[in-house]
């Protein structure tokens, strides 16, 4: 009964990484579709600030954003050229796991999964439940966890700070950490860099999105006393744009922390090529880490 348990998960698993490896390669078409859209008459609005790299709203002509507000870069040669590297970079770690015998997939691996915040080697590298409210009523004591997912470890669920300033310290202090893991991975100590990885990660996600809420609900509150509010559509602007840096943020660290995990699995060949690629990733969470970091306010 527990192999045949085993087996239907891992032809779950494999089946996730064959939709993953879908979705990547999806990205192309709406790139293609992306690149003919700006062929068009576009107005390119400044969200705040001046200069060559503040995001734009597309807004086709009319005014009329489309419904979703889309951000792109004004040095789009250089964003475009950016994402392409990540999407390829993406598409490879998935490919990468496919293409991974099923020999060695073992019971364990099977059923890898952590809640965020659980610092432990096996973590690394393997699928962390969302932090998200939904998920949260289900893991937020030991005995509902029990109930609902026996095979994970309880950990304290990751706490939000309890302000925008105490969230900015929060954020800075994860961007000193993040250096740490990349030095004690520069001198080979992988594990120790995806340990102390495993910590910086959902502390920013915290940190970041208490901020973004921060912003959404000053924009709502502006807007409660006058529906056309100048005040609260630049709140939703950096709102939106703070979003949307975190995001970015948050996807070359999970790459980092599933780059890590494939590294200490012998997934990446010898220790030496898999460090430079690590090292590699990492230099580019660290940008993303920066420009993040860049677009959020120190006061609110």
């Amino acid at each position: 009964m527990e192999r045949e348990r085993s087996i239907i998960i891992m032809a779950l698993f494999i089946s996730l990484l064959v939709f993953a490896l879908w979705v990547a390669e999806s990205d192309a078409f709406f790139l293609t579709t992306r690149s003919r859209i700006q062929t068009a008459s576009i107005h390119r609005l400044t969200l705040s600030g001046s200069g060559d790299n503040e995001p734009v709203i597309d807004d086709f002509g009319d005014g009329d954003t489309g419904g979703n507000l889309q951000f792109r870069d004004v040095n789009c040669d250089k964003v475009e050229d950016s994402r392409a590297k990540s999407q390829s970079r993406r598409r490879l770690l998935i490919s990468a796991s496919l293409l991974m015998p099923l020999s060695q997939l073992n019971d364990n691996e099977a059923n890898a999964a952590c809640l965020p915040g659980d610092i432990r080697e096996d973590c690394i590298g393997v699928y962390k439940l969302p932090m998200d409210d939904a998920a949260a009523s289900y893991v937020e004591t030991p005995e509902k966890l029990q109930k609902y997912a026996p095979d994970l470890k309880w950990v304290e669920p990751i706490q939000y700070p309890s302000n925008y300033q105490n969230a900015i310290n929060q954020l800075k202090e994860q961007r000193q950490n993040f250096d740490v893991a990349q030095e004690n991975i520069a001198k080979g100590d992988i594990k120790q860099g995806g340990l102390i990885l495993l910590d910086v990660v959902p502390k920013v996600t915290a940190a970041g999105r208490y901020i973004v809420r921060s912003y959404s609900i000053a924009a709502n509150n502006e807007r409660n006393k006058a529906s056309d509010s100048d005040e609260a559509k630049a709140l939703d602007m950096k709102s939106y744009r703070i979003e949307y840096a975190l995001n970015e943020c948050l996807g070359y660290l999970g790459e980092s922390d599933v780059l890590i995990g494939q590294g200490l699995r012998g997934e990446l060949g010898v220790s030496a090529p898999a460090q430079l690629a690590i090292l590699e990733q990492l230099r580019d969470a660290r940008k993303e880490f920066d420009e993040f970091l860049r677009v959020v306010p120190e006061n609110f």
